[in-house]
């Protein structure tokens, strides 16, 4: 008879700050012959473990694919829902592997995901169940003692899913054939690093990224850094590093520990000093020649933000910037007005700052600009780059803004900007307009950085904001660094 194997997703990444809810149908959830279309040959994990599921010669099913974008804690119904059908899965088969983020928190549950797994142990104690984690989990004890294997990204922008899918699918088989017998443990760093400095391809992050491969090197099976997803509070939240052995636990505590310390002696380089604002702007203006990339970093989704922040785009206007492309800033209401006036119509609206964020010291507030309806679309694409590739795309009703000086898509849905696609689709191209206002922190560079002489952070307010202090932390573990720097 051959191996029964359950390949799942359940996957978010969750903004305790955000103020975007997070129900079941946010998750898009499919499954059986849809959801393997759809991931198979997907840039995400679910596309490498389905390859290794097949690659052992399994009788594959896909009891859920679930994925919602990153937002508020994950409602009790969704929770409920998805859990439960993983658990029924679990029952019927012989092994787990699961496509999971590793920071998704659930209104009920802090450590969403550890109860999960727990769940899924319970319905089928000792169940073999393989993991595939972003980088950015924070990963907990619970999650830990209910999984197998557990490997995450090496890559960000996340550009190795798929290969860390692969990875957790052959660690899992070594399992089940009896050449890994593995002794996993969790070492926690109390530090919060900062995004943006967590960069793959340079320090301070390259170097524990050589570090956990040069322990793998030595005999580990698998050795793997967590930054963490420094916009959730909770007790958890925290840069982590999980390492993995065979039968030998002080081995795995050995590496994990000296991977953690070095990254604690690296905690400086992975805080930032953000540059204010206007003088962000008053940079690009000095640009003369070529299209300039204006990253806003604390409302991009893929951080939890709600995509509705004008004060970057106000700013730029301020500075008199000209030849702007921006959005999509995420405003049903404009949209609807647009769609009411038609196509050619001159209309005056107040665009974005429009649903509330309590996280914020200061409430966002609208922008009042005057322009003409250049079109009206469906925002449905998928993802073509190299970075959530395959990723289906729906902003829903769209409408094109044309003012003097700004080109302004606005959307009933949230995209990060992960690929030119999302002006392309619209007739905009990107590289006619001088400036590119996106909502993005990374992700956008391996697609976008190819088009511009240059790419500028935009500190402006919001949720997904670098800023930490900004935000009244109540459940997170303290000292911690760099909230409480005494603990340097």
């Amino acid at each position: 008879m051959s191996l029964r194997l359950a390949v799942g997703m359940f996957k978010h990444e969750t903004n305790t700050f955000s103020p975007v809810p997070t129900r079941w149908e946010d998750f898009s959830p499919m499954a059986g012959a849809e959801a393997y279309r759809t991931y198979r040959h997907s840039g995400y994990a679910m596309a490498g473990l389905l390859e290794e599921a097949e690659a052992m010669g399994a009788e594959v099913t896909i009891p859920i694919a679930a994925r919602a974008l990153p937002s508020a804690p994950v409602s009790r119904d969704a929770f409920e829902r998805i859990s439960e059908i993983l658990c029924a899965a679990a029952r019927e088969c012989d092994a787990m592997l699961l496509d999971l983020h590793g920071a998704m928190v659930a209104e009920e549950y802090e450590d969403g995901e550890g109860e999960m797994l727990a769940r899924i142990r319970h319905a089928r104690p000792g169940l073999p169940i393989g993991a595939a984690l972003d980088s950015h989990g924070n990963i907990t004890a619970r999650f830990v003692e209910n999984c197998t294997v557990m490997p995450g990204y090496r890559t960000y922008p996340h550009l190795d899913m798929p290969e860390t899918g692969r990875l957790a699918g052959r660690l899992l088989h070594d399992v089940l054939e009896g050449r890994l017998d593995p002794v996993t443990v969790l070492h926690r760093v109390p530090m919060l690093p900062d995004m943006v400095r967590g960069l793959s391809s340079k320090p301070p992050m390259s170097h524990l990224i050589a570090a956990a491969k040069a322990e793998e090197a030595a005999g580990l099976p698998c050795c793997t850094v967590f930054t963490g997803f420094p916009l959730a509070d909770t007790a958890d939240t925290a840069l982590t590093v999980v390492a993995t052995a065979h039968k030998d636990r002080a081995a795995a505590e050995a590496a994990a520990a000296r991977v953690g310390d070095l990254a604690w002696s690296l905690r400086e380089e992975f805080t930032q000093v953000l540059e204010p604002l206007p003088s962000a702007i008053a940079r690009a203006a000095a640009i003369t020649e070529g299209t300039v990339i204006l990253a806003d970093t604390a409302d991009n989704c893929h951080s939890g933000g709600p995509m509705d922040s004008m004060a970057v785009i106000e700013e730029a206007l301020h500075q008199g910037l000209d030849r702007i492309l921006a959005g999509p800033i995420r405003d049903p209401e404009a949209v609807a007005q647009m769609i009411a006036a038609g196509i050619d119509a001159t209309v005056t609206l107040e665009i974005g700052g429009k649903m509330p964020s309590p996280a914020l010291r200061e409430p966002l507030r609208p922008l009042r600009l005057t322009g003409v309806v250049k079109s009206l679309a469906i925002g449905r694409f998928t993802v073509e780059g190299p970075v959530f590739t395959g990723m289906p795309v729906d902003l829903g009703r769209c409408a094109v803004l044309e003012t003097p000086r700004l080109t302004l898509l606005v959307s009933e849905g949230r995209v990060e900007g992960l690929d030119p696609l999302q002006y392309r689709h619209f007739g905009l191209e990107p590289t006619r307009f001088r400036y590119v206002i996106l909502k993005a922190k990374t992700n956008h560079i391996p697609a976008f950085g190819p088009l511009a002489v240059a790419d500028i952070a935009c500190h402006g307010p919001g949720v997904a904001s670098l800023d930490f202090a900004q935000f009244d932390w109540r459940r997170v573990r303290r000292p911690i660094f760099p909230l409480d720097r005494s603990n340097a």
